[in-house]
């Protein structure tokens, strides 16, 4: 049961505040592990709300988790934990595309800041806090902000290198994402060997089990 990261360290659970993940190798394990939490749970006085939980099978066949009790957990395509939100596929680019979507929305509010220009280059700046596809994707989205900074639309043709250079831009998201993850991998990295994001990082995952 859970996953076994190592000879040692098996994760069976992911929790945060009251947000709880479980973890499972397969259908039957993770009904187990499920009906057991629900246990120690009531133990403690609490309840397990089954309509806001969820299931999702990663890469596998989709279904619906019935436990022994007859409770039944609806099976999902994907599902948001701790404000991200994990897919089926087990890959993050929809997740980005969604983040995307939204960093747009809130760039179309910022419209009267944006094209304000009394408002300086530097200040405008402060307001602005994988894979190839996702990456142009960024660009994009980063791009329209700064063009929108600069005081100018697409329907002025401007090339990006010109708003690069008028916003004077040393570099673009994907590098400060890039440099972001190679912080955390540095911090990993210096982790004692016992903890388990150290121990995820180099894990070797053998393969699914299936029943």
């Amino acid at each position: 049961m859970g996953l076994p990261v190592d000879d040692d360290t098996t994760v069976y659970t992911l929790s945060f505040g009251d947000d709880w993940a479980v973890v499972a190798q397969d259908i039957d394990d993770l009904e187990y592990m499920t009906r057991n939490l629900i246990e120690e749970y009531e133990k403690w006085g609490l309840e397990l709300n089954i309509k806001k939980t969820e299931y999702m099978c990663i890469s596998g066949h989709q279904q619906d988790l019935r436990l022994a009790t007859g409770q039944v957990i609806r099976h999902c395509n994907s599902y948001k934990y701790l404000g991200i939100k994990i897919f089926k596929d087990g890959t993050l680019d929809e997740a980005i595309l969604e983040r995307n979507m939204q960093g747009r929305k809130a760039v179309s509010k910022l419209n009267g800041i944006l094209w304000d220009k009394n408002i300086t280059i530097e200040n405008k700046k402060k307001n602005l806090q994988f894979h190839q596809k996702a990456e142009r994707t960024l660009k994009a989205t980063e791009m329209d902000f700064w063009r929108r900074s600069a005081g100018k639309s697409r329907k002025d043709k401007i090339p990006n290198k010109t708003i690069s250079r008028q916003m004077q831009l040393k570099h673009d998201i994907v590098d400060d994402i890039r440099t972001q993850q190679l912080i955390w991998y540095g911090h990993v990295q210096r982790m004692e060997e016992h903890r388990i994001p150290k121990k995820i990082l180099n894990w070797n995952p053998q393969g699914r089990r299936k029943r």
